[in-house]
This record gives C-alpha cells, structure tokens and sequence, in this order.
C-alpha cells in the first residue's frame, strides 16, 4: 500500500497535473480516484482492495498517456502493460486473495512472460487438500476467483463509464482486454486447448489449481476423487464435457454492453443518462447471469440495479441488488449504498436441490478534509465503509460465511485536464 500512496502522490505533484490556471464554472466535475488502504479480513489485500486501488492507478496512468502522447502510442503502451503484467496481475491476485482469507499463504506470479504466463504458488499439497476436504465451497472459489476479480472490475469499469465519472478512452484498453480476457478463459476448450504440463517435482513451485475452469468442474462433479491440482481437457468425463459446453456460450453474454462498442451511455431526456448490460461468470457452486441497468439524473443522482441468476449443477436460483453513489450529503460528506439479496443452494452445494435465503448491505462515506487545495486538485477525503453480508456468495467478497467488515482508505479528487 506504500507503493500506492507513493504512485498517488507523484501523480498529483507532478507539474504536469498541477495546472496554473483558474478552474471555470463550466469545467467537467472532478474525477475521484479512491483507495483502500485497510480492508477486511485484513490479512493481506482482499479482493475488493486489488481491484479499487488498481482501477484508480490505471485510470491516472492512463489519463496521463493520453494527455501527453498520441493516441495510437498511448494505447500501445496501455495495452502492452495490460497484456504483459496488469490484467494476469489482478487476476491471480483474485486467486490468492481467497487463500490469504484461509490463513494459507501464496504467492501471485503474474508476469505474462513466466513460466505459466501467470500462477499462483507456494502452497502444499496437504494445505489444499485439507481445504478441499472441509471447506469445498471455498476451495472451489479458489479456482473461480480469477475469473470473478476479471468480472468485478468490468462492471467497475462499466459503471465509471455509465455515471460520466471517467473518460471512455482512459479505460477502453483496460475494459476490452478484460473483457476478451474472460471469454478466452472460458472458451480454451473450444479449440481443444490444454494449460496444464505435468506437475512440478516440488509442491511449492506448482501452480495451486491449474486450469481454472477444467479444475472447478472436475471438482464439482468429483469432489472426492484421488487429489491432484492439474485437470486437462481430456481427464473431463463427457458429463463434465457437458457443463464445459454450457458455461462456454454463456460468457459471449459479457459482450452485451454498449460500452463494447464505443458508447459510454444513452441520453433518455435532458436530465436522464443510462446504460444496460449483460454479464456472466462463475460462482462457487456453479454460474450466474446477470442483468444490470445504470441511471444518472442531472448528473449527481447516480443508482443502478441488478437481477441476478444463479445456476448450479440443474437447479436455478435468483438475487437482486440496487445502489446509490457518490450522494452529496453535505457539502464535503458524500455516500454510497448498496443492497443484496440472493437464494443460493442449500450449503452452496453443486447438487443441491433447495435454497437458502440470505443477503448484504454495504456502505460507504467519503469526508472531504482538503477541499480546493489547488487548481488542479479538488480535494483529499477520508472513506470509511462497512459491509455486513450472511452466509453466501458475493462477487468480489472472499468470505462465503456470515460476516461484519470494515474498511478505510482515502480519495484524491482532480479536475480534469
């Protein structure tokens, strides 16, 4: 987190982000760039932290490039980051946020060019097992949490870019790689394409899953089987082949978004902007599709809400949730709320034939302590939030269990260029 601090603050420092002219009334608001510094379980960074903090760096490094250098040399750099280091990053640190939530410790290796083109390691055979043997849910979200972290700054993204909080061509590079990223992991089985070699020799060197998707399923499906971390395509039984084919069309329904195509959102009326969208990834227990909307009114109203459904093995299972963002409260306190439901599978099983109802609300409030402290800073806030969710899963929440969090960080708003 001091590298975050660090990068922040040059960032602001720098001459070319402090402007010396008089900001105007008719300037486009301040963009908020937020950051968690202490998140819960704090073991380590959760998911959450990953993904904000990332988010807000990738945005000022992207507004960076494009204020300073051509378009097309500005979106090759922004892609090269992403392809070598930043998008396999974020996605393996999902990985290892679950296991540090377990008290099991692991290393994310993302560089595109190692061994694997980015894994999660040093952890022992016995530690995975063990956490197969009494705790298959979250073993099972051990594999899918990449794949969730990719989806969760997606909809992040998705929801900057509703809400006219940032510029379509400061996330573009970031969004379409994520969003071709999440199909091509879903999709390898299509063209028969096999990740996983033989296993390493040491335990500690070999990456804790494998495959994502081939080890989820197979687990699923055998969850007692003789323990090994690799699946490959051809080890999948012509059931599990099934569920592949199944869960393999559906992620084309991330695509469904007009962001995908250049538009950021639609005017309805003078005073009414939205956006709607489709998304798909996996859970715990099996896979979800979501349907998702975005209203801003006069520009500071800012809501969305979405229906969710689950699937498991053969059974499907609704959730719901809607939001308020960013609401001025007074003058320097804004805040943002959040509320979901969900019925899941009995035990967040694969089989399970019944439900159980459960939900969560999450809150935020962003307390402005430095408001114009120059012209081209609008200001330094403090945020605090808290969530408080039963026993269930959440996207981008490590803790399937009922749970009390709390987490603080800090904002840093600037006027745009």
């Amino acid at each position: 987190m001091t590298l975050v601090l660090a990068l922040a603050a040059m960032l602001v420092a720098s001459p070319a982000l402090a402007q010396t002219s008089q900001a105007q009334a008719s300037e486009p608001a301040p963009r908020t760039y937020p950051f968690i510094v202490l998140d819960s379980p704090a073991h380590y960074f959760t998911m959450r932290q990953v993904n904000q903090d990332y988010l807000s760096l990738f945005r000022l490094y992207s507004d960076t490039l494009n204020t300073h250098l051509k378009p097309s040399l500005s979106f090759l750099i922004q892609g090269a980051s992403c392809v070598i280091l930043f998008k396999t990053m974020t996605h393996e640190e999902g990985h290892r946020a679950v296991l540090t939530s377990e008290g099991i410790y692991s290393v994310a290796r993302p560089l595109l060019f190692g061994e694997r083109h980015g894994y999660v390691d040093s952890v022992t055979d016995a530690s995975l097992q063990d956490l197969r043997d009494t705790k298959f849910p979250t073993y099972a979200h051990v594999h899918t949490a990449g794949t969730e972290s990719d989806y969760m700054l997606a909809t992040r993204e998705e929801t900057l870019m509703a809400f006219d909080d940032e510029r379509y061509k400061n996330l573009v590079v970031d969004y379409l790689l994520r969003k071709g990223g999440i199909i091509f992991y879903f999709t390898e089985g299509l063209v028969h394409r096999n990740t996983d070699g033989p296993e390493e020799a040491d335990e500690l060197d070999r990456d804790i899953v494998g495959n994502d998707i081939y080890g989820v399923i197979r687990h699923w499906y055998r969850p007692d089987m003789e323990f090994t971390r690799y699946t490959r395509l051809e080890d999948l039984t012509s059931a599990e082949r099934g569920y592949l084919d199944r869960i393999q069309w559906r992620t084309f329904l991330n695509l469904a978004n007009a962001n995908v195509i250049g538009v950021q959102n639609f005017r309805l009326t003078d005073h009414v902007k939205a956006n709607v969208g489709m998304a798909h990834s996996l859970s715990p227990f099996g896979d979800f599709i979501d349907e998702r909307a975005w209203f801003v009114y006069r520009g500071s109203l800012k809501t969305s809400a979405y229906v969710r459904e689950f699937e498991n093995r053969d059974h499907w299972y609704f959730g719901a949730g809607a939001g308020i963002y960013d609401y001025r409260l007074t003058s320097r306190l804004s805040g943002s709320a959040t509320v979901h439901y969900w019925n899941q599978p009995t035990g967040l099983s694969f089989t399970a034939d019944t439900g159980k109802s459960g939900g969560a609300i999450d809150v935020d409030a962003r307390y402005r302590i430095m408001p114009g402290w120059n012209s081209r800073m609008d200001s330094v806030s403090i945020d605090v939030g808290m969530i408080y969710k039963t026993e269930g899963f959440l996207p981008e929440e490590v803790v399937l269990s009922d749970h009390f969090g709390v987490r603080v960080g800090f904002s840093v708003g600037l006027r745009p260029h």
